[in-house]
């Protein structure tokens, strides 16, 4: 009789040891795959997915593939218990549809579960346990949207979540393991710390998420912040640019054109006044192409006083000049250096406007007939990192700095004339981000 009481406390003393151990497992399980978790987010490459909005497919199933991976390394180090193999690949396969969405989450929840399976075939479990962890990721999948609506009380959410799971988890090995007793001992004795660890997992998870995309924010307004500064440097730049020989060649037709011409004298006045607080005290990130025209106006207004008839102008136009937003002193600059140097002749100078759109863009020539480029001086209008000639190059400069690759730029020039010609989106890219600042836009009245 005492013999057999001792066995019974040597077993119980057993049980207790092993259940000490299941905890200590599933807790260092958890803590190997917080902290791959924790590596991976600082991966710029998967940084870059994780923080678009709308990812394509193949950066999903990228992103299932990772979180899988995560899954699998669990199977690894879990731990063997009553020939099953207790791990915390719930954690990973619920956070891969929670972070990345469907595909991702169901995705990643079949890598794991099939990986589960064939990772030991004849284990009584395997077959239960990938079913299982399949669910997960749909589960996961299942609950992406409300998650990422950032609901109330999330902690307790993914307390609620990871339990739902387990106990699914449970019901599977219930019905599908056998022999039943033995399927019943081991849910008795994992699934309180399966529960209990994976809840705990998953919250800690979900915090380093959070944390990343806290920290991505900040790179985000960083740099937004950078880009505005520096579309108001280059912009600034281009208002220092204003050449003074202009302004000397104005003041010289207006001093001739007050001896002869007062009345044409004081309107000129008045323009070159427009146009210069049109250039230099313009504030805003976007302008109207009818701002952006008045301004070109007011240029050619002053270049013809003083070349009389040399100047020669023509335009093809859409109809509707407000649709387009563009950047300040864009036009102007181009207008400028085709009035310069596309002459044939001091008293003839053709320069040619063309601006069409489509339902989407807006596609912009300016063309004049005068020789052309020397091939040296093209080549280095050409170069995007060459300054030399500030007007064009701040142009283009610009043009790239706020629209990337969404704006084409080319110069074409041959012994018969040159032309700009640039296309850009109809909306400013992200212009809802963009601070609407309210600065001076003059016009010159007709």
């Amino acid at each position: 009789m005492l013999h057999c009481v001792n066995v019974q406390k040597t077993a119980v003393e057993v049980s207790a040891v092993i259940q000490d151990n299941l905890l200590i497992y599933l807790l260092t399980n958890a803590g190997l795959l917080l902290v791959a978790a924790t590596v991976l987010t600082e991966l710029r490459p998967l940084r870059a997915i994780l923080k678009q909005q709308e990812r394509s497919i193949p950066n999903q199933l990228l992103l299932g593939l990772v979180f899988g991976l995560l899954s699998v390394a669990s199977t690894y180090t879990g731990l063997s218990f009553r020939g099953a193999i207790v791990n915390t690949r719930t954690i990973s396969t619920l956070a891969a549809g929670l972070v990345g969405g469907p595909l991702t989450g169901i995705s990643a929840g079949m890598l794991s579960g099939l990986h589960r399976f064939c990772y030991d075939p004849d284990g009584f479990t395997s077959l239960a346990c990938g079913l299982g962890t399949a669910t997960f990721g749909v589960l996961g999948a299942v609950c992406y949207r409300r998650f990422a609506a950032r609901i109330v009380r999330r902690h307790l959410a993914l307390v609620a979540l990871t339990t739902a799971a387990e106990l699914f988890q449970c019901v599977i090995i219930l019905a599908v393991a056998r022999p039943f007793p033995e399927a019943v001992a081991l849910e008795q004795a994992i699934l309180i710390p399966k529960i209990a660890v994976n809840s705990l997992g998953l919250v800690v998870f979900s915090a380093v998420m959070d944390r990343m995309n806290r920290s991505l924010l900040v790179e985000q307004l960083e740099r937004q912040h950078q880009v505005e500064l520096r579309q108001q440097a280059e912009l600034r730049a281009l208002q220092s640019q204003i050449n003074p020989h202009f302004l000397f060649n104005a003041l010289n037709t207006i001093s001739a054109l007050c001896l002869t011409d007062p009345n044409r004298a004081r309107e000129t006045i008045l323009v070159l006044a427009s146009y210069f607080r049109q250039t230099l005290s313009i504030n805003e990130p976007f302008v109207t192409l009818e701002q952006e025209l008045s301004n070109v106006d007011n240029y050619l207004f002053l270049t013809e006083a003083r070349f009389e008839d040399a100047v020669h102008v023509t335009r093809e136009l859409p109809g509707d000049l407000t649709r387009l937003r563009l950047p300040p002193l864009i036009l102007q600059p181009i207008v400028e250096n085709a009035v310069r140097h596309g002459f044939v002749a001091v008293d003839d100078r053709r320069v040619h406007i063309q601006i069409h759109q489509d339902g989407e863009r807006a596609y912009i020539r300016v063309s004049d007939q005068g020789r052309g480029f020397p091939q040296e001086v093209l080549a280095k209008l050409q170069d995007p990192d060459d300054p030399t000639y500030t007007g064009l190059f701040n142009v283009r400069k610009r043009l790239r700095t706020i629209y990337g690759d969404q704006c084409p730029f080319s110069i074409d020039s041959s012994p018969s004339g040159s032309t700009v010609f640039f296309s850009i989106p109809l909306t400013p890219p992200d212009q809802a981000a963009v601070p609407q600042r309210r600065g001076v836009y003059a016009y010159r009245g007709d």
